[in-house]
């Protein structure tokens, strides 16, 4: 099993050292082990889960002390609660009027607006993801269901995997087969990357997934709104069309720690399209990314 040190474990985890000390201190997240010495601290595959779920969690909003009931909790009531407590902020949210016109109002210029459409079309870059292993679980939900539904599924892939030595990597992403929005349901599976070896269990699913080229767009936490981020996909799928057509679902890929900082990059919208053997001009060409 590979261990981490503090640095090492919030570098992987997304969570500050700060973060680190605090949870120690209050036991939410206690390290594999502690030199007697020296007092170095290193972290196992199963800290590292648990660390970033409660990143997840954080990242979502949810308080401290909510984080600290729902870590220990089997993943049916973590969904249960999850959705209710996302369908109290959401509520929360839409009595706040103003701020919806508001939303609203920016979200039909961002698709009118031709300018705004060709700004988002020249975002639009060529990448690819080396080959991997996928721990993922499928479900079927509505937009008002997927945040807390994705959240939930995540962390319990990654306990899954550290509970069986598999090494869950610091990325996830969302795939989706079908369309989702308010009232309409889609196919939506959570994946997590892993290394080593894992069995299969209840609705958790182990595939493989071939090198990968892609059309993306990355983008930012102010931009992952729904309605407003459907923008981006439109873009990717004209991309896509002129590469020949998409050949797998659109997804989001999860690969930077969160961040509200301004232009800050938190996640990349992604369509699988063909590999094109052409030779790339110099500097130029995809970005492999393992």
């Amino acid at each position: 099993m590979r261990t981490l040190g503090t640095g090492a474990m919030s570098r992987a985890s997304g969570l500050s050292l700060k973060a680190l000390r605090l949870y120690e201190a209050n036991g939410l997240l206690l390290p594999a082990e502690v030199d007697p010495r020296t007092g170095y601290r290193r972290y196992g595959d199963a800290e590292l889960a648990r660390a970033r779920s409660i990143q997840a969690l954080r990242r979502a909003g949810l308080p401290l002390e909510r984080v600290r009931d729902l870590i220990e909790a089997p993943p049916e009531r973590l969904r249960a609660e999850l959705g209710d407590w996302w369908s109290a902020e959401r509520e929360a949210f839409a009595m706040r009027s103003q701020v919806v016109d508001v939303v609203a109002d920016a979200t039909g210029r961002a698709f009118l607006d031709p300018a705004a459409s060709a700004a988002v079309a020249g975002r639009v870059h060529r990448t690819g993801r080396a080959a991997q292993k996928l721990a993922t679980i499928t479900r079927r939900v509505e937009q008002d269901e997927l945040v807390p539904t994705a959240i939930a599924d995540v962390i319990e892939l990654r306990g899954h995997l550290a509970e069986h030595d598999a090494g869950p990597l610091a990325t996830h992403q969302l795939v989706f087969h079908d369309p989702v929005g308010s009232g309409l349901a889609g196919s939506i599976e959570s994946a997590v990357p892993y290394t080593g070896s894992c069995d299969p269990a209840g609705e958790i699913v182990l595939r493989a997934e071939p090198a990968t080229e892609f059309v993306a767009i990355d983008v930012t936490a102010a931009e992952l709104v729904y309605p407003a981020l459907l923008r981006f996909y439109d873009a990717l799928a004209h991309a896509a069309d002129a590469h020949g057509g998409a050949i797998g679902a659109p997804r989001e890929l999860y690969e930077h720690p969160w961040s509200t900082v301004p232009g800050a990059i938190v996640a990349t919208i992604a369509v699988p399209i063909a590999a094109e053997r052409l030779d790339p001009a110099p500097g130029a060409g995809s970005t492999l990314v393992p």
